[in-house]
């Protein structure tokens, strides 16, 4: 019995700690950038899902309101989703808006989003940087309330961070990255991508980035060059 129940206590322990994997992301329109960086308007707002990988699909429903209790005062319009199940795999869903802004000079407390992204002018001619900014007091206080549950902290070594660069411009665009997974391949050097209208590039962070995210806060996504 008593090896029962170590096994048994183990088997729900694993179960809770894959609650600590997550998945951000996030679609943002191009024009909405440039219109940002160019007139400074920080009313802009784009649209973003969260995914907790958890055991069951009983476990997601039973554990979505607690999920919900400390997640949803850390995003913007927080909307619970129907749980998804990828093959074994299980997530609790959310969706969310994240404020993007010409700087993150009063984010932090203006917003309640745990994250933002911001898009400023560059030295580049017509160009626009792009960068994903992070609020460490509302990350701490999200893991202190999973950790008194969960026994761990969510660990961006773990997760994934995707950002969906729409072009709704009638133009061309150029996308410059580096460090990055561009729809699915690596890239190290700085690349240029063209965007023809219509056209969306996924840009997926590396585990150097979502390290350098997780301590400084902030890490460039791309810059955007208007193509000519």
């Amino acid at each position: 019995m008593k090896i029962t129940g170590h096994l048994l206590f183990s088997f729900f322990l694993a179960l809770s700690l894959s609650a600590c994997k997550l998945e951000l992301s996030s679609k943002v329109n191009i024009g909405d950038l440039n219109r940002v960086a160019l007139s400074q308007d920080g009313g802009v707002k784009g649209w973003g899902t969260i995914k907790l990988e958890v055991g069951t699909l009983d476990q997601c429903q039973s554990q979505g309101q607690f999920f919900s209790s400390v997640l949803g005062d850390h995003f913007e319009d927080f909307k619970i989703r129907p749980c998804e199940q990828v093959g074994m795999e299980t997530y609790f869903v959310a969706a969310f808006q994240i404020p993007i802004l010409p700087s993150a000079k009063d984010w932090p407390q203006k917003s309640n989003s745990l994250i933002a992204i911001t898009a400023g002018r560059s030295s580049q001619v017509g160009g626009v940087d792009v960068n994903l900014m992070l609020n460490q007091e509302r990350f701490r206080r999200i893991n202190k309330a999973i950790e008194g549950k969960y026994f761990q902290k969510f660990d961006f070594g773990r997760s994934r961070i995707v950002i969906q660069l729409e072009n709704d411009q009638l133009t061309y665009h150029d996308v410059l990255a580096s460090n990055v997974f561009a729809d699915g391949l690596p890239v190290v050097e700085m690349k240029a991508f063209g965007l023809k209208p219509g056209a969306h590039l996924d840009i997926e962070l590396s585990d150097v980035q979502r390290e350098f995210f997780s301590l400084y806060s902030r890490v460039p996504l791309f810059k955007l060059i208007l193509s000519i």
